[in-house]
């Protein structure tokens, strides 16, 4: 709530990020775009680069806010539209390397784009949960346990 000022001020850059498969993320950007708006015109500030993400795209099948509704809202609101997943990393590195660019005055060209769509691939390791000679150690009394 109140915090969010002072975390936003003199940014040159407020991404707004909503989850494709949650419609309720997507109608809360009101309440936080208002939100934005008014710590930038309260402090007589030019408003800063806008980005509208769209996160979860790998979750087409579960969608239930459209594209053409997220892009009207950018429109409407003088926004710079992406579409990511974090989870597969579709796009995310594309995505921050247009937002520096733009921030940086740079125009980008199509293939200096397309060198930084290569999808980032992230492998899930499932470690067991505690480590059993640091938990023996710290029945001893001899350390604690990180679990």
């Amino acid at each position: 709530g109140k915090m969010i000022k002072n975390y936003i001020y003199g940014a040159h850059a407020v991404l707004l990020c909503y989850d494709i498969s949650n419609y309720q993320s997507f109608q809360n950007l009101d309440d936080w775009l208002r939100l934005v708006h008014g710590t930038f015109r309260e402090r007589g500030e030019e408003m800063p680069y806008l980005g509208l993400l769209a996160n979860k795209a790998d979750l087409t099948h579960l969608r239930t806010v459209k594209p053409d509704k997220h892009n009207a809202f950018a429109d409407e609101n003088a926004m710079y539209s992406y579409f990511m997943s974090a989870k597969t990393g579709d796009n995310v590195t594309t995505t921050f390397y247009r937002i520096a660019a733009d921030l940086a005055g740079v125009t980008l060209s199509k293939s200096e784009v397309e060198v930084q769509s290569k999808t980032v691939t992230a492998v899930i390791v499932n470690h067991t949960k505690t480590d059993q000679e640091n938990e023996e150690e710290a029945k001893k009394g001899k350390g604690c346990v990180v679990m």
